[in-house]
């Protein structure tokens, strides 16, 4: 195993020969290439891409995977070939990625201005329903009876008071007491009443 006995030594060697050094466990060999190549990647990256951020990352994946994977590196050609193809390969990931993220995003935008609002409307209104239903059975007993006999039959006040054995103007007061206990209950739903 090659040991430098001074780092300005790895100055002096070739690129495939300190990736070599740190395949043999040299770690400044690393730090070598790294120094090297960093800057002239980045450059690469962002001619390619729109975010200065996306290239530094590009270009810090591509370092990591030789520094995790190093051992299984075998070159066909330079050193500097690999590296600058490694950056190519993954900027179009990149923007495949960012294209495909714009192509859903753009689907999702279609759909939801297509979508049938009638269904989300019916939706709306069945909870809205649902949640009425559930305040006026908390209303108390003559209340609640009073006021279901005016919403759910044809019967006018009279007819409600006559039945219940009520005066009719304590139906129409229990009629308007359950209305605006509702109206309170009711109020993030503004257009109910």
């Amino acid at each position: 195993m090659y040991q430098s006995s001074y780092p300005g030594e790895l100055c002096e060697i070739n690129d495939e020969t300190l990736l070599a050094l740190f395949q043999q466990g040299n770690a400044p060999a690393f730090d070598e290439l790294y120094k090297r190549f960093w800057g002239g990647l980045y450059l690469h990256a962002c001619r390619m891409l729109e975010q200065e951020q996306d290239a530094q990352d590009v270009v810090q994946e591509v370092f990591t995977t030789i520094y995790t994977k190093a051992g299984s590196i075998v070159l066909t050609g330079t050193l500097s070939a690999y590296l600058y193809t490694a950056v190519r390969n993954r900027v179009l990931n990149v923007i495949a990625h960012k294209r495909t993220y714009r192509q859903h995003l753009d689907s999702l935008q279609q759909f939801i201005s297509t979508a049938d609002h009638s269904l989300l409307h019916r939706i709306t209104e069945k909870e809205m329903t649902a949640r009425i239903e559930k305040e006026i059975a908390l209303l108390p007993a003559k209340m609640r009876e009073v006021f279901e006999l005016s919403r759910k039959t044809t019967l006018s006040h009279k007819e409600i008071a006559t039945r219940l054995q009520l005066s009719q103007e304590t139906v129409k007061k229990q009629i308007s007491n359950a209305i605006r206990t509702l109206r309170h209950k009711m109020s993030h739903f503004p257009l109910l009443f």
